[in-house]
């Protein structure tokens, strides 16, 4: 988010720049049964659908969930993280 436009990128954008980040293998590289989607691609979306929870980058207010968008947008707390991190 923090490298993208505005700090916004859209959970269809952010799975195949997380599988090439990550590059699941196993199961998480499995298309699941009766889908047409990986193990990880769902674990990228349950980012949205999760966000609430309390662990939640989104909850911690790192980033806010765009509903309307379909994606996140880092906020300046997030941007706060990695610059301590040594990300920014």
């Amino acid at each position: 988010m923090a490298q993208k436009p505005n700090g916004f990128v859209t959970t269809a954008d952010l799975i195949p720049e997380l599988e090439e980040i990550f590059e699941p293998t196993g199961r998480d590289a499995q298309i699941i049964e009766g889908r047409s989607d990986t193990y990880f691609s769902q674990k990228v979306r349950n980012l949205a659908s999760h966000r609430d929870n309390s662990t939640s980058f989104v909850k911690n207010g790192y980033a806010d969930y765009l509903k309307e968008d379909r994606g996140f947008r880092i906020t300046d707390k997030g941007r706060d993280l990695l610059k301590e991190l040594g990300d920014d």
